[in-house]
């Protein structure tokens, strides 16, 4: 059945799955919203979330899965990590990683992500209301990443993989694909990180008979630590097939003897006339202990509401 209640609260839900850049009603973000997997676009950690998603070349944790493969060889020890979104119109986002930076074969890393959409109204073309329904989409990715792959051609430079396994499921019907991300990170010096990876490289998502292409992006980032316990990003990010562009700077600052961090950052790109000034705006904190990490992230999103992010880590 086709509802005039469905698409709306479906449109909004699947703005939230694109970071609140997809799927409107026509003229709010125009070419956006036409390809599947939107919860691709959603970045897993409250770290990379509150410093506005700038991490493509500063990734070194296990939510680099997501961000960028090739940071998973900058880790130093084993992480286990997770994460829980909040998101509006009844939207759930979760992620559960780990990684193991293995010298012999390189860092290997497999996550978990999970979205769900609960209680969607379902109306007949004559207004007549049905039963509720939900959707949701789930991925399980496999990833890969090695420091000096090639010594003599790639020096102080890291190469990354992640092969990706998807279902999406709405009202019962399912559909299945791959898709694979590839990255690299160069550190012309030791404070300055340059990145590229390009994402969701896929043969698309297909439902019944309609094959819908996954958000294709190519992502260049910048690193600069300005201090030990200071740190710059800036990322640009091109969707190719939603022709959607994306620039971000975040940072982020260590105090404390590195215990407590401050994070702020700014995402150029969301339609601020229809969701208001503060929309690109993104904060939030970051706690270390023991080897354990607790980090959280507000991104507001105008009348949308907003919405709050918490990462858990633990090294081991």
């Amino acid at each position: 059945m086709k509802t005039k209640k469905y698409s709306i609260k479906w449109m909004v839900a699947v703005s939230a799955l694109s970071a609140a850049a997809a799927a409107f009603p026509s003229g709010v973000f125009a070419g956006v919203g036409t390809t599947a997997a939107q919860f691709l676009k959603l970045s897993p950690t409250a770290r990379g979330a509150a410093m506005a998603d700038a991490q493509g070349a500063s990734a070194d944790d296990v939510f680099a899965i997501y961000s960028n493969p090739a940071g998973l060889a900058a880790m130093e020890k084993a992480q286990l990590g997770a994460s829980y979104i909040t998101y509006f119109t009844d939207v759930n986002y979760g992620f559960v990683g780990y990684a193991d930076p293995d010298k012999s074969i390189g860092a290997v890393g497999i996550g978990l992500t999970y979205l769900v959409i609960n209680k969607i109204e379902r109306y007949s073309i004559n207004e007549v209301k049905g039963d509720d329904f939900n959707a949701g989409d789930m991925a399980l990715s496999f990833a890969w990443a090695r420091r000096d792959a090639i010594p003599a051609v790639l020096e102080n430079t890291s190469v990354g993989a992640a092969l990706r396994l998807i279902s999406s499921e709405i009202d019962q019907t399912a559909a299945y694909t791959a898709s694979v991300d590839i990255g690299a990170i160069h550190r012309p010096v030791s404070d300055v990180a340059v990145a590229i990876a390009v994402q969701n490289i896929s043969p698309g998502l297909k439902f019944r008979e309609v094959t819908d292409n996954l958000p294709l992006n190519i992502k260049v980032a910048g690193a600069y630590d300005v201090t030990e316990d200071a740190r710059l990003g800036l990322e640009i990010n091109q969707y190719i097939i939603d022709a959607k562009f994306y620039a971000a700077v975040g940072g982020e600052y260590w105090l404390s003897e590195r215990r407590l961090a401050l994070r702020l950052g700014y995402k150029y790109g969301y339609d601020t006339a229809s969701l208001g000034p503060l929309v690109g705006i993104t904060g939030g904190l970051g706690f270390r202990i023991w080897g354990a990490g607790l980090d959280y992230a507000f991104v507001p999103f105008g009348d949308l509401g907003d919405t709050h992010r918490v990462t858990f880590s633990a090294k081991f």
